[in-house]
């Protein structure tokens, strides 16, 4: 699934070409894929309306257009973002968005169709309320992280997974972010010191901006908006790594079930 960073560099790809600019017709729209949105309204809504600022909060994409209109995307496991440079259409398109009069087009493709797209009017859907603070760029430090984690008994990885705490980390980020500070997965979030919060809060902030840096990771089906890889799975410390030896100490990393997710870590120097 494209967590933060992947969509924080199809944001930055998307502002540079698309603010200021009109969107045209809906030429395809998957209806099942709207969220408490009809097919009619989104083509008769969206043409003509200009883009006027391309806004992401943890894995949501907002686009705010004319009138206050906002069109809020969620990539799901498998959704690619792309402004093709043929005339030919990507595999597995759902929504095709014509640009302006140009012959260019925003598409909107996926595979499994567990992606979303959301017109709302006024403001960006109250669902985006409930999400806790961004996780890379949003007002938050150790001092709060550690209000969050207080009382916690759930495992620290579960903590980095739920939406309504920190928003934008998954699972290959928490992976790498428990790897970075040398924390358990396991352990109960409420039992850190304060120095180990320390530790958590600096390690969210530099495997995130690592991966916004190196333009997402690609190791499944992730591409920016030109279909090009990004970076991030070159300088993977833990995810996947499962029987591999330890890149800090030595010891052979070790996968497990927490929260229902497969995680990777190394059980001698993350404790």
């Amino acid at each position: 699934m494209p967590e933060l960073p992947e969509v924080e560099t199809i944001r930055c790809q998307l502002e540079r070409r698309l603010a200021g600019v009109s969107l045209g017709r809906v030429i395809q729209a998957e209806p099942f894929m709207l969220v408490e949105t009809s097919e009619a309204t989104l083509v008769d809504e969206i043409p003509g309306r200009v883009v006027r600022e391309v806004a992401r909060h943890g894995k949501f994409l907002v686009l705010r257009l004319d009138d206050e209109l906002f069109l809020t995307i969620h990539l799901g496991m498998t959704g690619q973002l792309l402004v093709p440079a043929d005339a030919g259409l990507p595999r597995y398109s759902r929504f095709v968005f014509r640009l302006g009069g140009s012959g260019e087009r925003l598409v909107f493709a996926d595979m499994r169709k567990f992606g979303r797209l959301q017109l709302t009017a006024g403001e960006p859907p109250a669902r985006l309320r409930a999400l806790g603070a961004d996780a890379w760029r949003g007002d938050w430090g150790a001092a709060e992280l550690a209000s969050g984690l207080e009382g916690r008994r759930a495992p620290l990885k579960a903590f980095l997974l739920d939406q309504r705490r920190l928003a934008g980390i998954g699972n290959i980020y928490a992976d790498e972010i428990l790897f970075a500070a040398g924390l358990s997965p396991l352990r109960p979030a409420g039992a850190l010191s304060p120095a180990e919060v320390e530790r958590l809060a600096f390690a969210i902030r530099e495997r995130l901006d690592e991966g916004v840096r190196l333009g997402g990771c690609s190791i499944s089906d992730y591409v920016d908006t030109a279909g090009t890889s990004g970076g991030f799975q070159r300088v993977l410390r833990a995810y996947g790594r499962g029987g591999e030896v330890c890149p800090r100490c030595g010891a052979t990393m070790v996968r497990a079930l927490v929260a229902g997710r497969g995680t990777t870590s190394c059980p001698a120097c993350q404790v």
